[in-house]
């Protein structure tokens, strides 16, 4: 799917929350511009979905990444500021 295609189908989501009041337009968006930098910053995740994971402290988030690259080698990460 195209990033166009992206923004298309993510503001149609923007619009069904707004009429049904639901979510966060604010952190919707906040999200999605996040996983698309992700998303940017590597030609072989242009096709991939995005996992957005927030973290307490910088100990816990390098923890998880070792674990998930020694369960899944092959697995692309990025580190996003």
């Amino acid at each position: 799917m195209s990033l166009r295609e992206r923004c298309k189908q993510f503001l149609g989501e923007m619009q069904t929350n707004a009429l049904l009041r639901q979510g966060s337009p604010v952190d919707d968006l906040v999200a999605f511009v996040l996983a698309e930098v992700g998303r940017s910053a590597d030609d072989r995740l242009a096709e991939t979905l995005p996992l957005v994971l927030y973290f307490a402290t910088d100990q816990d988030r390098d923890e998880f990444v070792a674990a998930v690259q020694e369960a899944k080698p092959g697995m692309a990460s990025r580190k996003l500021p």
